[in-house]
């Protein structure tokens, strides 16, 4: 296939009207400016689900999650509970003593599973058991012991469970605010004005739901993924989103004379609406899809 040839418009040529014509010869004037009404990427068909809080901002998805512990809590809670049936990690992690605050140890005299929390009043004494259960962890454990050790783990600690889980894809969100708002998933220069806000994520189903089977190469193509989501984001939140009007020139005259397209190009009475669309992603009209709508057109000098 034959490469489109570019047109030379760039971002400077915005907001401003542009004189362009067709291999027939017909002129036509566009022009392209800011789309404040598209519809935003969280709206399409995505891959990666975004969670966010702000105080000021309505970020990412649509969710019933008060505060990140609870999503976090809610991620690993739909994962391992009893219903899953499967050695659990997130016992595993409270018996191996990682935890900064929590432990789970075994009471030989009451034959029980202790989960001991440490409120740092003074000393080891402060030490005390928040929960008990009388009976195997191999065995299936009932939610609601699942759901106490989960409540006793910081978010640093629950977040390092959720990277482990069985083919989670889940990059953080940091935003950017100043003059405007941006997002990225690495963390800004400035401290004063950034600020991790949430994560996207993608679940083990939702990669076998794409891409047909869960591999290496399709677990990557999921992380590239929601890479491009954020960027796209980014862009919706920065207002980097145009659209274009192409207007066809009718001819006529002033008085006696022809009016050129040249003289009439500021001129609303000489052009015919011929076509317009928005939603176009990025500045860059050759890369944005912008010029596969207008056919084979050149820029007039």
């Amino acid at each position: 296939m034959m490469k489109k040839k570019n047109i030379n418009i760039d971002y400077t040529d915005f907001y401003k009207n542009i004189l362009v014509q067709d291999k027939e010869g017909n002129y036509y004037r566009l022009r392209i400016e800011q789309d404040e009404f598209c519809d935003g990427p969280r709206n399409w068909d995505n891959l990666g689900h975004m969670v966010c809080w702000h105080r000021r901002y309505k970020l990412g998805d649509q969710h019933n999650f008060s505060e990140p512990l609870d999503f976090l809590k809610e991620l690993l809670f739909s994962e391992y509970s009893s219903i899953h049936n499967q050695n659990n990690p997130v016992f595993e992690f409270l018996k191996s003593g990682k935890a900064k605050d929590a432990r789970l140890k075994y009471n030989q005299s009451t034959r029980e599973w202790e989960l001991q929390e440490n409120q740092h009043w003074s000393a080891d004494s402060d030490w005390y058991v928040s929960s008990s259960y009388a009976a195997s962890l191999k065995d299936e454990v009932p939610d609601w012991f699942l759901d106490d050790c989960l409540s006793a783990l910081s978010s640093g600690e629950l977040f390092s469970l959720v990277e482990q889980m069985d083919g989670m894809v889940i990059l953080p969100l940091y935003l950017y605010d100043h003059s405007g708002i941006t997002m990225s998933t690495s963390s800004f220069s400035c401290p004063w004005d950034s600020s991790q806000v949430g994560w996207i994520y993608a679940t083990k189903e939702d990669v076998q739901k794409e891409y047909g089977a869960f591999t290496k190469e399709n677990l990557q193509k999921a992380h590239q993924c929601l890479e491009w989501e954020v960027e796209t984001y980014a862009q919706f939140l920065e207002g980097d989103v145009y659209w274009y009007r192409l207007e066809k020139f009718l001819g006529g005259t002033i008085g006696d004379e022809n009016v050129t397209p040249e003289d009439a190009i500021e001129d609303d009475c000489f052009w015919n609406m011929e076509d317009s669309c928005g939603g176009f992603y990025g500045s860059e009209v050759n890369d944005n899809g912008m010029t596969d709508c207008w056919g084979d057109i050149e820029r007039v000098a």
